[in-house]
Protein backbone atom coordinates (compact mmCIF):
# COMPACT_ATOMS: atom_id res chain seq x y z
CA UNK A 1 0.00 0.00 0.00
CA UNK A 2 1.21 3.15 -0.86
CA UNK A 3 1.47 6.56 0.90
CA UNK A 4 -0.82 8.12 -0.98
CA UNK A 5 -4.03 5.43 -0.22
CA UNK A 6 -3.08 4.87 3.31
CA UNK A 7 -5.68 6.72 5.76
CA UNK A 8 -4.30 10.03 6.88
CA UNK A 9 -1.69 9.66 3.87
CA UNK A 10 -1.51 12.03 0.84
CA UNK A 11 -4.46 14.15 1.88
CA UNK A 12 -2.33 17.25 3.23
CA UNK A 13 -2.42 16.10 6.60
CA UNK A 14 0.09 14.72 8.57
CA UNK A 15 -0.93 11.36 10.00
CA UNK A 16 -2.15 11.69 14.06
CA UNK A 17 1.38 10.26 15.08
CA UNK A 18 3.91 12.47 13.22
CA UNK A 19 1.69 15.41 13.94
CA UNK A 20 1.22 14.66 17.97
CA UNK A 21 5.08 14.57 17.85
CA UNK A 22 5.08 17.99 15.79
CA UNK A 23 5.94 16.63 12.41
CA UNK A 24 8.83 14.17 13.73
CA UNK A 25 9.92 15.71 17.22
CA UNK A 26 8.71 15.57 20.72
CA UNK A 27 5.66 17.52 22.05
CA UNK A 28 8.57 18.84 24.47
CA UNK A 29 10.71 19.72 21.69
CA UNK A 30 11.88 23.84 21.39
CA UNK A 31 12.58 26.02 24.50
CA UNK A 32 10.33 25.01 27.77
CA UNK A 33 7.20 26.61 28.09
CA UNK A 34 6.65 27.36 24.72
CA UNK A 35 4.35 25.60 22.35
CA UNK A 36 6.10 24.63 19.23
CA UNK A 37 4.52 21.71 18.04
CA UNK A 38 0.94 23.33 17.34
CA UNK A 39 2.93 25.69 15.39
CA UNK A 40 4.40 23.07 13.31
CA UNK A 41 1.33 20.68 13.12
CA UNK A 42 -2.14 20.41 12.65
CA UNK A 43 -3.06 18.54 15.72
CA UNK A 44 -4.93 19.90 18.18
CA UNK A 45 -5.85 18.89 21.69
CA UNK A 46 -9.68 19.76 22.79
CA UNK A 47 -11.10 19.28 25.84
CA UNK A 48 -14.67 17.99 25.93
CA UNK A 49 -15.61 18.49 29.61
CA UNK A 50 -13.85 17.89 32.92
CA UNK A 51 -11.20 15.29 32.89
CA UNK A 52 -12.12 14.74 29.14
CA UNK A 53 -9.47 15.60 26.47
CA UNK A 54 -9.40 14.58 22.96
CA UNK A 55 -7.33 15.28 19.69
CA UNK A 56 -7.37 15.65 16.05
CA UNK A 57 -5.88 16.13 12.45
CA UNK A 58 -7.65 19.52 11.14
CA UNK A 59 -7.63 21.51 7.97
CA UNK A 60 -6.25 24.91 7.44
CA UNK A 61 -9.35 26.51 8.72
CA UNK A 62 -10.10 23.89 11.96
CA UNK A 63 -6.60 25.11 13.06
CA UNK A 64 -7.35 29.21 12.33
CA UNK A 65 -10.49 27.98 14.71
CA UNK A 66 -9.32 26.34 17.15
CA UNK A 67 -6.11 28.91 18.05
CA UNK A 68 -8.89 31.72 18.13
CA UNK A 69 -10.86 30.18 20.52
CA UNK A 70 -8.11 28.76 22.86
CA UNK A 71 -6.10 32.34 22.34
CA UNK A 72 -9.65 34.54 22.74
CA UNK A 73 -10.19 32.65 26.00
CA UNK A 74 -6.87 33.30 27.08
CA UNK A 75 -6.50 36.79 26.56
CA UNK A 76 -9.90 37.51 27.22
CA UNK A 77 -10.34 35.72 30.70
CA UNK A 78 -7.05 37.09 32.25
CA UNK A 79 -7.42 40.80 30.78
CA UNK A 80 -10.67 41.07 33.29
CA UNK A 81 -8.91 43.55 35.76
CA UNK A 82 -8.82 45.88 33.31
CA UNK A 83 -12.27 45.33 31.98
CA UNK A 84 -13.54 46.03 35.42
CA UNK A 85 -11.17 49.20 35.69
CA UNK A 86 -12.16 50.69 32.20
CA UNK A 87 -16.03 52.13 33.67
CA UNK A 88 -14.06 54.03 36.60
CA UNK A 89 -11.27 55.13 34.76
CA UNK A 90 -10.25 58.86 34.23
CA UNK A 91 -11.33 60.21 30.53
CA UNK A 92 -8.99 62.89 29.71
CA UNK A 93 -8.85 62.90 25.98
CA UNK A 94 -11.79 63.11 23.22
CA UNK A 95 -11.23 59.21 22.54
CA UNK A 96 -12.80 56.85 24.75
CA UNK A 97 -11.48 54.17 26.43
CA UNK A 98 -13.19 51.30 24.95
CA UNK A 99 -12.36 52.16 21.65
CA UNK A 100 -8.85 52.23 22.54
CA UNK A 101 -9.41 48.75 24.45
CA UNK A 102 -11.32 46.78 22.22
CA UNK A 103 -9.11 47.72 19.30
CA UNK A 104 -5.71 46.12 21.43
CA UNK A 105 -7.89 43.32 22.61
CA UNK A 106 -8.84 42.26 19.33
CA UNK A 107 -4.97 42.79 17.95
CA UNK A 108 -3.73 40.78 20.54
CA UNK A 109 -6.21 37.98 19.98
CA UNK A 110 -5.32 38.06 16.34
CA UNK A 111 -1.45 38.28 16.65
CA UNK A 112 -1.65 35.59 19.34
CA UNK A 113 -3.64 33.16 16.88
CA UNK A 114 -1.00 33.54 14.17
CA UNK A 115 2.06 32.66 16.50
CA UNK A 116 0.61 29.59 17.68
CA UNK A 117 -0.47 28.20 14.62
CA UNK A 118 2.88 28.93 13.09
CA UNK A 119 1.79 31.49 10.30
CA UNK A 120 3.85 34.22 11.75
CA UNK A 121 7.25 33.40 13.45
CA UNK A 122 8.20 35.46 16.84
CA UNK A 123 10.70 38.05 16.59
CA UNK A 124 13.99 37.84 18.38
CA UNK A 125 13.75 34.16 18.77
CA UNK A 126 14.38 31.07 16.52
CA UNK A 127 11.75 28.64 17.90
CA UNK A 128 7.82 29.01 16.56
CA UNK A 129 4.83 28.99 18.15
CA UNK A 130 3.21 30.63 21.32
CA UNK A 131 3.13 29.84 25.23
CA UNK A 132 2.06 26.57 27.54
CA UNK A 133 -0.38 27.10 29.64
CA UNK A 134 1.74 26.48 32.74
CA UNK A 135 0.84 27.60 36.05
CA UNK A 136 4.02 30.47 36.45
CA UNK A 137 3.02 31.74 33.22
CA UNK A 138 -0.42 32.52 34.20
CA UNK A 139 1.18 35.07 36.65
CA UNK A 140 3.14 36.52 33.92
CA UNK A 141 0.34 36.56 31.28
CA UNK A 142 -1.62 38.42 33.42
CA UNK A 143 1.07 40.87 34.56
CA UNK A 144 1.94 41.36 31.00
CA UNK A 145 -1.08 41.13 29.31
CA UNK A 146 -3.38 43.76 31.34
CA UNK A 147 -0.31 46.24 30.92
CA UNK A 148 -0.19 45.98 27.48
CA UNK A 149 -4.00 47.01 27.58
CA UNK A 150 -3.43 49.74 30.08
CA UNK A 151 -0.38 51.20 27.79
CA UNK A 152 -2.21 50.84 24.72
CA UNK A 153 -5.29 52.52 25.80
CA UNK A 154 -4.18 55.31 28.23
CA UNK A 155 -1.31 56.04 25.49
CA UNK A 156 -4.17 55.66 22.65
CA UNK A 157 -6.40 58.34 24.73
CA UNK A 158 -3.03 60.67 24.94
CA UNK A 159 -1.93 60.36 21.07
CA UNK A 160 -5.73 60.81 19.81
CA UNK A 161 -5.66 64.10 21.99
CA UNK A 162 -3.20 65.42 20.84
CA UNK A 163 -2.94 64.65 17.04
CA UNK A 164 -6.69 62.94 16.50
CA UNK A 165 -8.64 60.09 17.13
CA UNK A 166 -6.93 57.60 14.31
CA UNK A 167 -3.49 58.02 15.43
CA UNK A 168 -4.65 57.34 18.95
CA UNK A 169 -6.62 54.18 17.70
CA UNK A 170 -3.18 53.11 15.21
CA UNK A 171 -1.76 53.83 18.76
CA UNK A 172 -3.14 50.88 20.33
CA UNK A 173 -3.31 48.95 17.05
CA UNK A 174 0.71 48.71 17.14
CA UNK A 175 1.75 49.03 20.54
CA UNK A 176 -0.74 45.58 21.52
CA UNK A 177 0.92 43.58 17.99
CA UNK A 178 4.28 44.99 19.01
CA UNK A 179 4.15 43.54 22.65
CA UNK A 180 2.08 40.21 21.88
CA UNK A 181 4.62 39.34 18.98
CA UNK A 182 7.49 39.69 21.94
CA UNK A 183 5.56 37.74 23.94
CA UNK A 184 6.77 34.38 23.11
CA UNK A 185 10.78 35.91 23.56
CA UNK A 186 9.36 37.22 27.22
CA UNK A 187 8.41 33.68 27.80
CA UNK A 188 12.12 32.10 27.26
CA UNK A 189 13.49 34.80 29.43
CA UNK A 190 11.07 34.29 32.10
CA UNK A 191 11.73 30.77 31.71
CA UNK A 192 15.45 30.94 31.85
CA UNK A 193 15.23 33.45 34.36
CA UNK A 194 13.06 30.35 36.26
CA UNK A 195 15.68 28.19 36.05
CA UNK A 196 12.03 26.03 34.48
Amino acid sequence: MSDSTRPGRGDGLPNRTRAHRGGGHSPRHGPPGRETSAATSNYRREFLAIGNRTGSEKGHLGVVLADIGRIAGEVGSLTLPVMLYLPVAPVREPVALFEAWIVALLTMIVVGTLLRGGWISPPLTDAPGWARLLPTLIWLRLLYFNGILLVAIHGGSIVAGQTGVAAGVLWSLVVSATATGLFPRVVDAWMADTGS
